[in-house]
């Protein structure tokens, strides 16, 4: 899902911008790798429910649901790894590098997947083929209202517009300003709005609009020890903290409390906990045990964009048009095999498409 623009080369090595052999981080692959499969697992269940929740029981019901939102941690890995590489002082962007490369990159990745799902919709939908079938597309493009996994692209546009003033927070802060500066995140991005749970409107505020920066710059932070929980800490964090996810998924149905869902949104302190503790946990991994996983998890982080941008035409095309029910087709077992099915097509599609000059740089 990482744009491949941040993403570092896939060999043991790299060149930094001196010139000069740059050891490949093979733990931010780890992460963005897991990362990807756990977006395929939301979506997929997500989109399971959505179909076919009115015909499955309460607890299927609550299990689905705490699935999908357990996994709410994959977005914000995938800036944190962002933030870690792009984020670095010893890293230079030009904006003709920053608009000739990144923004344009992503820019185009819209553009083309935006009218490859109005396409897809033409198609599936049996609209009529006119211009104002396709004009859509590019109306559906602008104004975000497209498939809505694409809100990424919008988000990664926007943090790239801003990047030249994140770097020069970073190259200009201390350890304790960045401390500072992610803690006046927490505080008033994360905590003082769970306060809404419970029908209280904190009047404190601080002129910033979304979380997402808190993760651009918490990825920097933990990479480079401004702040860094321990391997055993990190493990602690991220369990605990999907375990409390779970737990009030299961209080937010069982008695019909929408209110909650605020606590597992990207803004929540234990969606929060969840992404520090697994970023902080694989940033440093440099073997996973087992040479074929190691291997898969590799090749799998150098088609994650475009395996983000693909899987959901997939999980269209097998859950609502062609109707399939996981649930009354096997229950887990073909869940797993849906979604393994998904990712591996969508990973082939990838690989075939950076064969292919125009989009290699894209997806």
């Amino acid at each position: 899902m990482v744009d491949t623009a941040e993403r570092s080369s896939h060999h043991s090595a790299d060149i930094d911008m001196s010139g000069t052999a740059k050891q490949h981080i093979y733990g931010f692959s780890y992460i963005r790798s897991l990362a990807c499969i756990a977006i395929i697992i939301l979506h997929t269940v997500y989109s399971a429910v959505l179909l076919f929740g009115s015909d499955i029981d309460a607890q299927t019901n609550i299990t689905s649901m705490a699935v999908v939102d357990s996994m709410m941690w994959a977005v914000p890995c995938f800036i944190m790894v962002t933030g870690a590489l792009l984020l670095e002082t010893e890293r230079k962007i030009t904006y003709k590098k920053l608009f000739g490369k990144y923004i344009l990159r992503i820019f185009a990745a819209l553009v083309i997947f935006g009218m490859v799902f109005r396409v897809f919709d033409i198609i599936m939908d049996k609209e009529p083929v006119n211009v104002a079938a396709f004009l859509k597309g590019l109306y559906e493009i602008f104004t975000g209202t497209s498939w809505s996994h694409i809100w990424y692209l919008y988000l990664l546009i926007g943090l790239y517009l801003l990047l030249p003033f994140y770097k020069k927070v970073v190259d200009n802060s201390s350890a304790k300003e960045i401390k500072y500066l992610l803690a006046v995140y927490i505080i008033f991005l994360s905590i003082l709005p769970m306060l809404e749970i419970w029908g209280i409107n904190c009047g404190f505020y601080i002129h910033v609009s979304t979380i997402y920066p808190f993760y651009l710059f918490g990825g920097y932070a933990i990479y480079k020890h401004i702040y860094c929980p321990g391997k055993a800490a990190s493990l602690v964090m991220f369990i605990i903290a999907t375990l409390l996810i779970i737990g009030c998924t299961v209080v937010r149905w069982i008695y019909d409390i929408p209110s909650m869902e605020i606590l597992w949104g990207y803004a929540s302190l234990f969606v929060i906990m969840q992404a520090v503790g697994f970023f902080a946990l694989l940033k440093d991994v440099k073997h996973t045990g087992f040479r074929a996983v190691k291997w898969l998890l590799l090749k799998l982080d150098e088609c994650s964009f475009g395996v983000y941008l693909i899987h959901m035409i997939f999980v269209r095309l097998i859950l609502r048009y062609m109707g399939f029910n996981p649930y009354e087709n096997g229950g887990i077992l073909a869940f797993v095999a849906v979604i393994a099915g998904i990712l591996v097509i969508s990973y082939t599609i990838t690989w075939i498409l950076k064969r292919i000059p125009f989009l290699k740089k894209i997806v």
